[in-house]
């Protein structure tokens, strides 16, 4: 297949995710994860400007962001998702009997989402399907002058789903905990960037 026919087919699958991952962000029988999923994948592969766009959008942030930082689903979340999608589309299935073209839209995106979810999409243990913290670390920092400054920093970590912090500021010290393990020197950057320093984690 010729590169420009197939870069077009590629933005054509993709607004077709967004549109119809908006009406899914909207209406609760329409899942709207599968057809974002499909506009980020097929926007990656045909234009970094609408990928950029399409990836600062609130549809994406509100949606689909905390997936792709590597959260992950549990098996319960993935086969609820796949029978609901496989139900809506089977309803779409068969009123366009008369259009083959989106028969086939249709059934690409089905297959596409069945195979992703059962071999891409991380599983979450049951564990983590309870929201048990299982890792912690304790880092020591420094550059903090109030409880301010401990609140800012706590906010900083909670800002990824998977973690919640504990920052004392008379020890100062940051008690981290993790739904997953994570590089210490991610958890560094974090207070750099918060405007504080850390050097030592436990």
């Amino acid at each position: 297949m010729d590169v420009k026919v197939k870069k077009i087919l590629y933005i054509i699958l993709g607004c077709i995710g967004v549109g119809l991952g908006a009406v899914g962000a909207v209406l609760p029988l329409l899942p709207a994860f599968p057809f974002l999923l499909l506009a980020a994948f097929s926007f990656a592969k045909s234009s970094e400007r609408l990928h950029n766009w399409f990836i600062s959008t609130k549809l994406y942030k509100n949606n689909l962001e905390s997936y792709v930082k590597g959260r992950g689903m549990t098996w319960k979340t993935k086969i609820r998702i796949m029978v609901i999608v496989t139900l809506t589309m089977s309803v779409g299935f068969i009123m366009m009997s008369r259009i083959p073209v989106g028969r086939i839209i249709l059934a690409c995106v089905w297959v596409f989402h069945v195979l992703y979810f059962v071999f891409k999409v991380k599983t979450i243990h049951k564990g983590d399907e309870k929201g048990e913290y299982s890792h912690c670390r304790v880092l020591k920092i420094e550059g903090m002058h109030c409880e301010q400054c401990a609140k800012r920093l706590e906010c900083a970590f909670h800002e990824h789903e998977y973690m919640k912090a504990k920052v004392d500021f008379p020890s100062q010290t940051a008690t981290v905990y993790l739904k997953q393990p994570v590089d210490n020197g991610f958890l560094i950057q974090i207070v750099k960037q918060a405007g504080y320093h850390a050097d030592q984690v436990c």
